[in-house]
């Protein structure tokens, strides 16, 4: 068995990924269930904070709005009217209070239904009530300001304070007594020779409401308290005006907010306090609800883990039998390749990397096929350089020596014309013959088509007119030998020879893309056909084999712009362009290369 495993690669690969598979799951799962345990407190505090931050607001922004309302009351024209009402005046009450419902009250009420009740109360007799119909809660009508013991609480600094109770003093809309947690906010204020009083009392049913929008576990619950621990407001109207324990009371302290775990209780308390009133809003969430998360992480965790990992082992196998599979195709194309077979190609199918690979073998072996013809021509391209460059050595050796005799014998003869033709001509063999050198400068380029230039001139004394504009910074620069004098001889042949005119021919090297040279040769024959133009570019940017290149019937521009794409493999700007000068005629051949020194 162990011999049968070692020695296949697809069972080497089930094994070995089953084993990672089933090591990765149980460990994620351990991990993933000991974490759990040991981050539900966290989790739940920080949820409980989020949750709590958002009840804060709420209550802060309920807290601020009465407080607002019951300041804009205080300072109204119509409240201090009314503190100046004489004893008795029941009109005069009566009317003031319809003011301040119609300026102050009704616009608030409107938005803030909580509001229950307003007390006005003058020291000397004088007392007003106003009552919210909204409600199913209507202050009784015997209700005495002086006699709800409110007055005997309060403290001597002349601000806003505020009580809360569970009120008995209210009536349903049956007349029947109900009980219900009232926050009265209450001032003594001094606008007239006796103190008044202004009490409004506020229901906190709403805050309540909030609080029961708190959901953290199944039994959860949320309390509003002040700074001594009484409960203000919670779901349970029972535990209103309850005294929270001494023990809870003592771990919180006077920190604003955070999170604490009651043993004895077995239960998590996340609180945070209210600003302004120095209340605080206090949930608890009994221990057993954050186990019950965890039991069910752990049941979850184990059934997951285990439908993975049989998941996971048949998709392995068919995994590794589809990669295995293709490799072992893949290797015995290998294996022929090895005895020499590269006409034999993989069929490896897929998207994946195993494709991939065998379509680039495949591309590997098309290279090599390619390249070993390549090479083959490469060695026949050579042997017939060689022999061309013996060939030509011999046929130069006696072509120099037939012009120096002709050179000689026109200057015995008093033949100057014929004794020039036959010096340029001469530097013109030696320059094109000279197979040591493929560059040269671009000086040497021009000079030898001034040798070239001049045989023409004697040819045709006055047809020609030859112009040279070339800029001195790149005079020295390398220049591939014999690759401009094609292009001069082209214009005399298709222009003067051609129509028998005068031929103007501009020869201008410049500076062209920063680092190239361009080299403009332009006439102003006749010019180019569109038909002949377009079958020159598409012959010029056709790709040619050297096999190609060595059957060109003639050395001309093909021939230089092989050349140029050959020496200069790497420069996409390197090579021939042809254009017409204008509608009239006139063609222009521009020859661009590199700018380097010979020297590079």
């Amino acid at each position: 068995m162990y011999s049968f495993i070692k020695s296949s690669l697809q069972w080497k690969l089930i094994l070995m990924i089953t084993c990672i598979v089933i090591l990765v799951v149980i460990t994620i799962g351990s991990f993933s269930y000991y974490k759990s345990a040991r981050a539900i407190e966290s989790d739940a505090q920080r949820f409980s904070n989020q949750i709590l931050k958002q009840a804060t607001l709420n209550l802060t922004r309920y807290i601020n709005d009465n407080e607002q309302f019951f300041q804009t009351l205080a300072v109204s024209q119509d409240f201090q009217d009314w503190t100046r009402i004489a004893p008795g005046d029941s009109y005069g009450n009566y009317s003031k209070l319809k003011d301040m419902e119609n300026r102050v009250i009704s616009p608030y009420i409107s938005y803030h239904q909580e509001t229950l009740s307003i007390i006005l109360y003058n020291e000397n007799g004088n007392e007003i009530v106003y009552r919210n119909g909204i409600w199913d809660a209507v202050l009784n009508t015997k209700f005495s300001f002086q006699a709800v013991g409110i007055m005997e609480k309060m403290i001597e600094n002349g601000r806003i304070q505020s009580f809360v109770e569970l009120r008995s003093d209210y009536r349903n809309s049956n007349g029947e007594p109900i009980q219900l947690p009232i926050l009265t906010y209450v001032q003594k204020l001094f606008y007239s020779d006796h103190p008044v009083y202004l009490a409004v009392d506020i229901s906190l049913m709403p805050t309540q409401q909030i609080l029961n929008e708190i959901e953290l576990g199944r039994n959860g619950q949320a309390l509003i308290t002040d700074a001594e621990g009484m409960v203000i407001s919670a779901p349970d109207i029972k535990k209103i005006n309850t005294q929270l324990e001494l023990s809870v009371m003592a771990k919180m302290g006077n920190n604003a907010s955070g999170y604490l775990y009651d043993k004895d209780n077995v239960q998590m308390i996340v609180y945070q306090s209210i600003p302004k009133v120095n209340w605080k809003v206090i949930v608890f969430v009994p221990y057993k609800d954050l186990a019950q998360r965890i039991i069910e992480i752990r049941n979850w965790t184990i059934a997951i883990a285990l439908a993975s990992l049989i998941s996971a082992i048949v998709l392995v196998y068919l995994v590794s039998h589809s990669i295995t599979k293709r490799i072992k195709l893949l290797r015995r194309t290998i294996s022929t390749t090895k005895l020499g077979r590269f006409d034999i190609r993989t069929d490896v199918k897929g998207t994946d990397e195993v494709a991939d690979l065998a379509e680039t073998y495949n591309l590997l072996l098309d290279r090599i096929d390619d390249s070993i013809h390549l090479l083959a021509e490469s060695k026949m391209v050579q042997q017939q350089a060689v022999l061309s460059a013996l060939q030509s050595q011999i046929n130069s050796h006696f072509l120099y020596n037939a012009l120096e005799s002709i050179n000689a014998m026109a200057n015995l003869a008093g033949h100057q014309q014929i004794r020039k033709s036959t010096i340029a001509l001469s530097n013109m063999l030696r320059y094109t013959s000279n197979y040591k050198e493929s560059l040269v400068t671009l000086e040497d380029e021009i000079s030898h088509i001034g040798d070239y230039m001049k045989i023409m001139d004697n040819l045709y004394p006055g047809e020609l007119e030859f112009h040279f504009q070339i800029e001195s910074e790149i005079a020295q620069s390398a220049c591939l030998k014999a690759c401009l004098q094609p292009f001069v001889e082209n214009c005399i042949k298709h222009g003067y020879e051609m129509t028998g005119e005068k031929l103007r021919v501009a020869i201008s090297a410049y500076r062209y893309e920063h680092d190239n040279i361009r080299v403009d040769i332009e006439d102003d024959g006749t010019g180019i056909s569109d038909e002949k133009l377009s079958e020159i570019r598409e012959a010029l940017h056709q790709v040619r084999t050297e096999q190609e290149f060595l059957q060109l019937s003639r050395v001309g521009m093909l021939n230089v712009h092989y050349r140029l794409r050959t020496y200069y493999p790497h420069h996409s700007h390197a090579g021939i362009r042809v254009e017409r000068v204008s509608e009239g005629g006139g063609t222009r051949v521009s020859v661009i290369f590199p700018k380097k020194m010979k020297e590079e």
